[in-house]
Protein backbone atom coordinates (compact mmCIF):
# COMPACT_ATOMS: atom_id res chain seq x y z
CA UNK A 1 0.00 0.00 0.00
CA UNK A 2 2.85 2.37 0.85
CA UNK A 3 4.38 1.63 -2.51
CA UNK A 4 1.08 2.55 -4.20
CA UNK A 5 0.75 5.82 -2.25
CA UNK A 6 4.34 6.65 -2.95
CA UNK A 7 3.81 6.10 -6.70
CA UNK A 8 1.04 8.72 -6.77
CA UNK A 9 2.79 11.18 -4.44
CA UNK A 10 0.44 10.78 -1.42
CA UNK A 11 2.92 9.31 1.00
CA UNK A 12 3.87 11.71 3.83
CA UNK A 13 7.50 10.90 3.21
CA UNK A 14 7.39 11.02 -0.55
CA UNK A 15 11.01 12.08 -0.80
CA UNK A 16 11.92 8.86 0.85
CA UNK A 17 10.20 7.03 -1.98
CA UNK A 18 12.30 8.83 -4.61
CA UNK A 19 9.86 11.65 -5.41
CA UNK A 20 12.76 14.01 -6.06
CA UNK A 21 14.21 11.45 -8.43
CA UNK A 22 10.83 11.28 -10.16
CA UNK A 23 10.84 15.06 -10.67
CA UNK A 24 14.38 14.81 -11.99
CA UNK A 25 13.31 12.21 -14.57
CA UNK A 26 10.46 14.51 -15.74
CA UNK A 27 12.90 17.39 -16.09
CA UNK A 28 15.33 15.20 -18.00
CA UNK A 29 12.58 14.02 -20.37
CA UNK A 30 11.46 17.60 -20.95
CA UNK A 31 15.02 18.62 -21.78
CA UNK A 32 15.28 15.72 -24.23
CA UNK A 33 12.06 16.81 -25.93
CA UNK A 34 13.33 20.37 -26.23
CA UNK A 35 16.56 19.06 -27.75
CA UNK A 36 14.61 16.97 -30.28
CA UNK A 37 12.46 19.96 -31.26
CA UNK A 38 15.58 22.06 -31.73
CA UNK A 39 17.25 19.35 -33.81
CA UNK A 40 14.18 18.97 -36.03
CA UNK A 41 14.08 22.71 -36.62
CA UNK A 42 17.81 22.78 -37.35
CA UNK A 43 17.55 19.90 -39.81
CA UNK A 44 14.62 21.62 -41.54
CA UNK A 45 16.65 24.82 -41.90
CA UNK A 46 19.70 22.91 -43.14
CA UNK A 47 17.52 20.83 -45.53
CA UNK A 48 15.96 24.01 -46.95
CA UNK A 49 19.43 25.46 -47.49
CA UNK A 50 20.56 22.22 -49.09
CA UNK A 51 17.55 22.22 -51.40
CA UNK A 52 18.25 25.77 -52.50
CA UNK A 53 21.88 24.92 -53.10
CA UNK A 54 20.91 21.78 -55.02
CA UNK A 55 18.49 23.75 -57.21
CA UNK A 56 21.20 26.31 -57.94
CA UNK A 57 23.65 23.55 -58.85
CA UNK A 58 21.04 21.93 -61.12
CA UNK A 59 20.32 25.23 -62.87
CA UNK A 60 24.03 25.84 -63.36
CA UNK A 61 24.42 22.33 -64.79
CA UNK A 62 21.54 22.91 -67.21
CA UNK A 63 23.01 26.22 -68.38
CA UNK A 64 26.44 24.67 -68.81
CA UNK A 65 24.97 21.81 -70.85
CA UNK A 66 23.16 24.23 -73.18
CA UNK A 67 26.29 26.37 -73.55
CA UNK A 68 28.25 23.29 -74.58
CA UNK A 69 25.85 22.32 -77.38
CA UNK A 70 25.03 25.92 -78.43
CA UNK A 71 27.83 26.19 -81.07
CA UNK A 72 26.08 23.38 -82.98
CA UNK A 73 22.51 24.76 -82.80
CA UNK A 74 21.35 27.04 -85.64
CA UNK A 75 18.32 29.15 -86.42
CA UNK A 76 16.46 28.43 -89.66
CA UNK A 77 14.23 30.86 -91.53
CA UNK A 78 12.14 30.06 -94.60
CA UNK A 79 10.70 32.36 -97.25
CA UNK A 80 7.60 31.75 -99.37
CA UNK A 81 5.74 28.49 -99.85
CA UNK A 82 2.26 27.19 -99.07
CA UNK A 83 0.08 28.70 -96.36
CA UNK A 84 -1.53 25.41 -95.41
CA UNK A 85 -1.09 21.68 -95.85
CA UNK A 86 -4.42 19.89 -96.01
CA UNK A 87 -6.59 21.63 -93.41
CA UNK A 88 -3.66 22.76 -91.27
CA UNK A 89 -2.57 26.40 -91.42
CA UNK A 90 1.21 26.52 -91.09
CA UNK A 91 3.23 29.22 -89.37
CA UNK A 92 6.22 30.91 -90.95
CA UNK A 93 8.34 31.68 -87.88
CA UNK A 94 11.95 30.56 -87.36
CA UNK A 95 12.75 27.00 -86.39
CA UNK A 96 15.84 25.15 -85.21
CA UNK A 97 18.50 22.93 -86.73
CA UNK A 98 21.52 20.91 -85.58
CA UNK A 99 24.93 20.78 -87.27
CA UNK A 100 25.94 17.18 -88.02
CA UNK A 101 28.99 17.67 -90.25
CA UNK A 102 31.82 20.26 -90.27
CA UNK A 103 31.31 20.76 -94.03
CA UNK A 104 27.88 22.32 -93.58
CA UNK A 105 25.32 19.54 -93.25
CA UNK A 106 22.46 20.37 -90.88
CA UNK A 107 19.43 18.32 -89.83
CA UNK A 108 16.05 19.68 -88.80
CA UNK A 109 12.44 18.58 -88.47
CA UNK A 110 10.58 18.06 -91.74
CA UNK A 111 7.58 19.78 -90.13
CA UNK A 112 9.21 23.16 -90.74
CA UNK A 113 9.42 22.49 -94.48
CA UNK A 114 6.01 21.02 -95.26
CA UNK A 115 5.00 24.32 -96.85
CA UNK A 116 7.71 23.88 -99.51
CA UNK A 117 9.53 27.19 -98.98
CA UNK A 118 11.00 29.02 -101.93
CA UNK A 119 14.23 29.70 -100.04
CA UNK A 120 15.91 28.63 -96.81
CA UNK A 121 18.27 30.70 -94.68
CA UNK A 122 20.44 29.41 -91.84
CA UNK A 123 21.76 31.74 -89.16
CA UNK A 124 24.84 30.28 -87.51
CA UNK A 125 25.61 30.76 -83.79
CA UNK A 126 28.05 33.57 -84.64
CA UNK A 127 25.28 35.47 -86.47
CA UNK A 128 26.44 34.71 -90.02
CA UNK A 129 23.50 34.13 -92.40
CA UNK A 130 23.86 31.49 -95.11
CA UNK A 131 21.51 30.26 -97.84
CA UNK A 132 20.72 26.56 -97.55
CA UNK A 133 19.70 23.79 -99.90
CA UNK A 134 17.33 20.99 -98.90
CA UNK A 135 19.31 17.86 -99.79
CA UNK A 136 16.98 15.07 -98.74
CA UNK A 137 14.15 13.99 -96.44
CA UNK A 138 13.81 11.00 -94.15
CA UNK A 139 10.09 10.34 -94.62
CA UNK A 140 10.06 7.64 -91.95
CA UNK A 141 11.42 9.80 -89.12
CA UNK A 142 10.36 13.20 -90.53
CA UNK A 143 13.85 14.72 -90.66
CA UNK A 144 15.36 16.88 -93.40
CA UNK A 145 19.02 17.29 -94.33
CA UNK A 146 20.17 20.79 -95.31
CA UNK A 147 23.48 21.95 -96.78
CA UNK A 148 25.20 25.31 -96.51
CA UNK A 149 28.63 26.45 -97.67
CA UNK A 150 30.41 27.56 -94.48
CA UNK A 151 33.42 29.87 -94.38
CA UNK A 152 35.12 27.55 -91.90
CA UNK A 153 34.52 24.06 -90.45
CA UNK A 154 31.44 23.95 -88.26
CA UNK A 155 31.21 22.55 -84.72
CA UNK A 156 29.69 19.08 -84.47
CA UNK A 157 28.25 18.09 -81.07
CA UNK A 158 29.07 15.01 -79.05
CA UNK A 159 26.31 12.40 -79.08
CA UNK A 160 25.06 9.94 -76.48
CA UNK A 161 25.45 6.27 -77.47
CA UNK A 162 22.08 4.52 -77.39
CA UNK A 163 23.38 2.05 -74.82
CA UNK A 164 24.03 4.86 -72.33
CA UNK A 165 20.51 6.29 -72.38
CA UNK A 166 18.58 5.70 -69.17
CA UNK A 167 14.88 6.26 -68.55
CA UNK A 168 14.53 8.94 -65.85
CA UNK A 169 17.73 10.81 -66.66
CA UNK A 170 17.63 14.58 -67.18
CA UNK A 171 16.74 15.66 -70.73
CA UNK A 172 16.93 19.25 -72.00
CA UNK A 173 15.11 20.38 -75.15
CA UNK A 174 17.08 23.12 -76.91
CA UNK A 175 15.98 25.54 -79.63
CA UNK A 176 17.22 28.73 -81.25
CA UNK A 177 13.99 30.25 -82.55
CA UNK A 178 13.29 33.21 -80.25
CA UNK A 179 16.75 34.78 -80.01
CA UNK A 180 19.47 33.86 -82.48
CA UNK A 181 22.13 34.84 -79.92
CA UNK A 182 20.78 32.79 -77.03
CA UNK A 183 19.29 29.27 -77.22
CA UNK A 184 16.01 28.61 -75.42
CA UNK A 185 15.56 25.47 -73.33
CA UNK A 186 13.05 23.42 -71.37
CA UNK A 187 13.93 20.71 -68.88
CA UNK A 188 12.40 17.30 -68.34
CA UNK A 189 13.43 13.67 -68.21
CA UNK A 190 13.86 10.87 -70.69
CA UNK A 191 10.47 9.18 -70.33
CA UNK A 192 10.95 6.12 -72.56
CA UNK A 193 13.13 4.50 -75.17
CA UNK A 194 12.20 2.63 -78.36
CA UNK A 195 8.98 4.55 -78.94
CA UNK A 196 7.16 4.94 -82.28
CA UNK A 197 8.00 1.32 -83.19
CA UNK A 198 11.65 1.67 -82.24
CA UNK A 199 12.32 4.95 -84.04
CA UNK A 200 12.40 7.49 -81.20
CA UNK A 201 12.94 8.27 -77.54
CA UNK A 202 10.31 10.12 -75.50
CA UNK A 203 10.63 13.10 -73.14
CA UNK A 204 8.27 15.15 -70.99
CA UNK A 205 10.18 18.38 -71.66
CA UNK A 206 7.99 21.08 -73.24
CA UNK A 207 8.57 20.99 -77.00
CA UNK A 208 6.93 23.25 -79.60
CA UNK A 209 7.35 23.87 -83.34
CA UNK A 210 9.97 26.48 -82.46
CA UNK A 211 12.44 23.89 -81.22
CA UNK A 212 11.46 21.09 -83.57
CA UNK A 213 14.71 20.15 -85.25
CA UNK A 214 16.74 21.15 -82.21
CA UNK A 215 18.64 18.75 -79.97
CA UNK A 216 17.47 16.90 -76.89
CA UNK A 217 20.58 16.82 -74.68
CA UNK A 218 21.77 15.32 -71.40
CA UNK A 219 23.28 17.28 -68.50
CA UNK A 220 26.73 16.97 -70.08
CA UNK A 221 25.59 18.75 -73.24
CA UNK A 222 25.68 15.59 -75.34
CA UNK A 223 22.93 15.06 -77.89
CA UNK A 224 20.38 12.35 -77.14
CA UNK A 225 18.36 13.00 -80.28
CA UNK A 226 16.74 15.49 -82.64
CA UNK A 227 13.26 16.73 -81.70
CA UNK A 228 10.49 15.92 -84.19
CA UNK A 229 6.68 15.59 -84.02
CA UNK A 230 5.76 11.91 -84.34
CA UNK A 231 2.81 9.73 -83.40
CA UNK A 232 2.54 6.00 -82.65
CA UNK A 233 -0.90 5.98 -84.27
CA UNK A 234 -0.10 7.49 -87.66
CA UNK A 235 2.82 8.31 -89.90
CA UNK A 236 1.43 11.04 -92.12
CA UNK A 237 3.35 14.29 -92.49
CA UNK A 238 1.39 16.11 -89.78
CA UNK A 239 1.25 13.30 -87.24
CA UNK A 240 2.07 14.38 -83.71
CA UNK A 241 2.17 18.15 -84.22
CA UNK A 242 -0.90 18.67 -81.97
CA UNK A 243 1.03 17.27 -79.01
CA UNK A 244 3.38 20.22 -78.67
CA UNK A 245 3.89 21.54 -75.11
CA UNK A 246 1.83 18.59 -73.84
CA UNK A 247 4.55 16.76 -71.94
CA UNK A 248 4.75 14.13 -74.68
CA UNK A 249 7.54 14.74 -77.20
CA UNK A 250 9.82 12.59 -79.30
CA UNK A 251 13.37 12.71 -80.58
CA UNK A 252 15.13 10.58 -83.18
CA UNK A 253 18.28 9.17 -81.52
CA UNK A 254 21.41 11.04 -82.57
CA UNK A 255 23.37 7.82 -82.92
CA UNK A 256 20.97 6.66 -85.63
CA UNK A 257 21.17 9.98 -87.49
CA UNK A 258 24.96 10.00 -87.58
CA UNK A 259 25.08 6.34 -88.57
CA UNK A 260 22.62 6.95 -91.43
CA UNK A 261 24.19 10.25 -92.59
CA UNK A 262 26.25 8.81 -95.51
CA UNK A 263 23.08 7.22 -96.91
CA UNK A 264 21.03 10.33 -96.13
CA UNK A 265 23.35 12.52 -98.21
CA UNK A 266 22.58 10.46 -101.31
CA UNK A 267 18.82 11.07 -101.29
CA UNK A 268 15.46 10.59 -99.62
CA UNK A 269 14.86 7.76 -97.17
CA UNK A 270 11.50 6.00 -96.99
CA UNK A 271 10.08 3.54 -94.50
CA UNK A 272 10.31 -0.01 -95.77
CA UNK A 273 7.21 -2.18 -96.14
CA UNK A 274 6.93 -5.96 -96.36
CA UNK A 275 3.33 -6.38 -97.55
CA UNK A 276 1.62 -8.61 -95.01
CA UNK A 277 -1.35 -8.48 -92.67
CA UNK A 278 -1.18 -10.14 -89.26
CA UNK A 279 -3.78 -11.82 -87.09
CA UNK A 280 -5.76 -9.64 -84.65
CA UNK A 281 -6.36 -5.89 -84.45
CA UNK A 282 -4.53 -5.25 -81.17
CA UNK A 283 -0.75 -5.34 -81.78
CA UNK A 284 -0.04 -5.75 -78.06
CA UNK A 285 -1.75 -9.14 -77.89
CA UNK A 286 -2.12 -10.12 -81.54
CA UNK A 287 -0.37 -13.27 -82.73
CA UNK A 288 2.35 -12.82 -85.37
CA UNK A 289 0.51 -15.07 -87.80
CA UNK A 290 0.29 -13.92 -91.42
CA UNK A 291 -3.31 -13.69 -92.64
CA UNK A 292 -2.61 -12.08 -96.03
CA UNK A 293 0.29 -11.33 -98.38
CA UNK A 294 -0.18 -8.56 -100.87
CA UNK A 295 0.43 -9.60 -104.47
CA UNK A 296 3.94 -8.73 -105.72
CA UNK A 297 4.91 -7.50 -102.25
CA UNK A 298 8.37 -8.22 -100.79
CA UNK A 299 6.81 -10.94 -98.62
CA UNK A 300 5.15 -12.65 -101.56
CA UNK A 301 8.31 -12.44 -103.67
CA UNK A 302 10.36 -14.01 -100.88
CA UNK A 303 7.92 -16.90 -100.45
CA UNK A 304 6.02 -16.06 -97.27
CA UNK A 305 2.46 -17.40 -97.15
CA UNK A 306 -0.76 -16.89 -95.17
CA UNK A 307 -0.71 -19.11 -92.11
CA UNK A 308 3.03 -18.68 -91.51
CA UNK A 309 3.87 -17.76 -87.93
CA UNK A 310 6.77 -15.29 -87.61
CA UNK A 311 9.09 -16.39 -84.80
CA UNK A 312 12.27 -14.43 -85.51
CA UNK A 313 13.45 -11.30 -87.34
CA UNK A 314 17.19 -10.72 -87.71
CA UNK A 315 17.86 -12.91 -84.70
CA UNK A 316 15.25 -11.21 -82.46
CA UNK A 317 12.57 -13.48 -80.98
CA UNK A 318 9.00 -12.57 -82.00
CA UNK A 319 6.02 -13.32 -79.76
CA UNK A 320 3.32 -10.83 -80.79
CA UNK A 321 2.32 -8.44 -83.57
CA UNK A 322 3.92 -5.48 -81.78
CA UNK A 323 7.32 -7.22 -81.95
CA UNK A 324 7.02 -7.49 -85.73
CA UNK A 325 6.05 -3.83 -86.06
CA UNK A 326 8.91 -2.71 -83.83
CA UNK A 327 11.50 -4.70 -85.78
CA UNK A 328 10.23 -3.62 -89.20
CA UNK A 329 8.99 -0.13 -88.30
CA UNK A 330 12.54 1.20 -87.86
CA UNK A 331 13.74 -0.11 -91.24
CA UNK A 332 14.08 1.69 -94.55
CA UNK A 333 13.13 0.67 -98.06
CA UNK A 334 16.08 -1.27 -99.46
CA UNK A 335 16.96 -2.86 -96.12
CA UNK A 336 17.24 -6.65 -96.16
CA UNK A 337 15.91 -8.64 -93.21
CA UNK A 338 16.05 -12.28 -92.23
CA UNK A 339 12.63 -13.64 -91.26
CA UNK A 340 12.11 -17.08 -89.70
CA UNK A 341 8.61 -18.57 -89.80
CA UNK A 342 6.94 -21.75 -88.65
CA UNK A 343 4.89 -23.42 -91.36
CA UNK A 344 3.23 -26.29 -89.61
CA UNK A 345 6.13 -28.03 -87.87
CA UNK A 346 8.70 -26.77 -90.36
CA UNK A 347 11.03 -23.86 -89.51
CA UNK A 348 11.91 -21.82 -92.61
CA UNK A 349 14.16 -18.77 -93.00
CA UNK A 350 13.58 -16.14 -95.72
CA UNK A 351 15.59 -13.13 -96.87
CA UNK A 352 13.28 -10.21 -97.60
CA UNK A 353 14.17 -6.84 -99.12
CA UNK A 354 11.77 -4.13 -97.95
CA UNK A 355 10.26 -1.76 -100.51
CA UNK A 356 8.75 1.70 -100.57
CA UNK A 357 5.03 2.28 -101.07
CA UNK A 358 4.18 5.18 -103.35
CA UNK A 359 1.35 7.00 -101.56
CA UNK A 360 1.14 9.78 -104.14
CA UNK A 361 0.89 13.44 -103.15
CA UNK A 362 -1.93 13.14 -100.59
CA UNK A 363 -1.47 12.76 -96.85
CA UNK A 364 -1.87 9.06 -96.12
CA UNK A 365 -1.02 6.75 -93.24
CA UNK A 366 1.98 4.51 -93.71
CA UNK A 367 2.18 1.08 -92.14
CA UNK A 368 5.53 -0.70 -91.88
CA UNK A 369 3.97 -4.16 -91.71
CA UNK A 370 0.75 -4.33 -93.65
CA UNK A 371 1.41 -2.31 -96.80
CA UNK A 372 -2.40 -2.05 -96.82
CA UNK A 373 -4.78 0.82 -96.11
CA UNK A 374 -5.28 -0.10 -92.45
CA UNK A 375 -4.02 2.07 -89.60
CA UNK A 376 -1.01 0.88 -87.56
Amino acid sequence: MDDLRCKFGHHPQASACGYEGYLFEISKTFQTLLLLVWLIGYVAIVSADDRIELEMLEQEAFRAAVERVAPSVVQIETVGGLERVGKVLLGTGPTTGLIVDPEGYIVSSAFGFLHRPASILVRLPDGVLKPAELVSTDHSRMIVLLKIEPDRPLTVPEIVPAGEMRVGQWAIAVGRAFDSKQPNMSVGILSARNRIWGKAVQTDAAVSPNNYGGPLIDVRGRVLGVLVPLSPHSANRLAGYKWYDSGVAFAVPAEHIFKTLPRFRKGDLHGGVIGIALKGKNPSIGEPVITACRKDSPAAKAGLKPGDRIVEIDGKKIARTADVKEQLGRRYAGDKVSIVVLRGQQRIEYQVELEVRDWGLGIRDWNPVFHLDSNP
